[in-house]
């Protein structure tokens, strides 16, 4: 499985990538955020100046979450 810590300034966030739909630029995630989990879809968009790089936008700041930084656990 592949995972990303994110730190929202307070306390870390768990991401865990359940799913990327390439055809519908969608990625669906399992979300570990204090405890409490949920699952949530999101658009996949493209970085503008790497077109390779796909990203996400998450939170109240709209952070830019990058595929290419998950890193795969067991």
């Amino acid at each position: 499985m592949f995972e990303y810590e994110y730190f929202n300034g307070e306390h870390y966030i768990i991401f865990d990538i359940i799913e990327v739909d390439n055809a519908k630029k969608q990625i669906t995630l399992a979300i570990s955020n204090e405890g409490k989990m949920k699952e949530e879809t999101f658009e996949l968009l493209h970085d503008k100046k790497d077109e390779s790089r796909q990203y996400f936008v998450y939170g109240l700041y709209l952070d830019k979450i990058y595929l290419d930084e998950f890193i795969y656990k067991e």
